[in-house]
C-alpha cells in the first residue's frame, strides 16, 4: 500500500492544487465558471481514481489527521499542530488507518474525498508524516488523467 502512496504523491499534490486555486479563486471574486471549471477538475480527479488509489489516498489523509497533536482554543479559531513523536514506520502507518476503510465501496471513499472540506490540509500533513513529498519531488506518478 505503501509503494502505491509512492506512486500517487504526484495527484494527491494535484488536488491540493486544485483546491489552492479554488479558494484563491474564491478570495479574488473570480467569475462563476471559472470556479466552476476548477471544482469539476477536482471532482474529474477523484472520482476518475480506482478504488485502490482512493483507499490510499483517504489513508494518507486520515494519516495527516490523526498521527499528530491539536491544540484548539476557546477565544479562537486557531489550531496548532503538536508535532507528537510517531513510533511506526510508514508501512505500519498505513496498515493503521486503512483498517476500516477496506469495507468502504469506490462510491463511499469518492465521496469522502469529494465533499469532504481539510483534504489538503490533511493530505499535506500525511504525505509530509509518511515522507511521500520526497516520493513526489523524484518524479513519481503525477495526475495525467
Amino acid at each position: 500500500m505503501y509503494s502505491l502512496a509512492k506512486e500517487l504523491a504526484g495527484t494527491m499534490r494535484a488536488i491540493m492544487e486544485i483546491e489552492s486555486e479554488i479558494i484563491e479563486s474564491k478570495n479574488n471574486h473570480t467569475d462563476e465558471r471559472t470556479l466552476l471549471d476548477l471544482e469539476q477538475r477536482r471532482s474529474n480527479l477523484i472520482n476518475g481514481s480506482t478504488r485502490d488509489e482512493l483507499l490510499v489516498i483517504k489513508t494518507v489523509m486520515n494519516v495527516g489527521r490523526s498521527e499528530r497533536g491539536y491544540r484548539h482554543y476557546f477565544d479562537s479559531e486557531d489550531v496548532e499542530i503538536i508535532n507528537l513523536p510517531i513510533e511506526l514506520n510508514e508501512h505500519e502507518l498505513m496498515q493503521k488507518y486503512s483498517y476500516y476503510l477496506i469495507h468502504r465501496t469506490r462510491q463511499e471513499l469518492a465521496y469522502g474525498i469529494e465533499y469532504y472540506t481539510a483534504v489538503s490540509e490533511q493530505l499535506k500533513e500525511g504525505m509530509e508524516i509518511l515522507k511521500l513529498q520526497a516520493a513526489d519531488e523524484l518524479g513519481c506518478r503525477r495526475f495525467t488523467r
